[in-house]
């Protein structure tokens, strides 16, 4: 079942370096064209940050209690 799956992705992997190998760049500015009208339907993403913040006052937390 696994070599089975692993055969899979080694085969989608190759039809993926396929077809970025053949596309021009009229297909890619395309394609960029339509992902960037996705923008105008897709809900706005929370600003979630780094994330350092958030790290950094875990950190602070934990240094003080040692």
């Amino acid at each position: 079942m696994v070599a089975v799956r692993l055969r899979g992705y080694a085969e989608v992997a190759e039809i993926r370096r396929a077809e970025l190998a053949a596309m021009t760049e009229d297909d890619a500015a395309r394609i960029a064209d339509d992902l960037l009208q996705l923008l105008d339907v897709l809900p706005p993403e929370p600003d979630r940050g780094s994330g350092l913040v958030e790290q950094q006052r875990i950190f602070g937390r934990a240094h003080r209690r040692a």
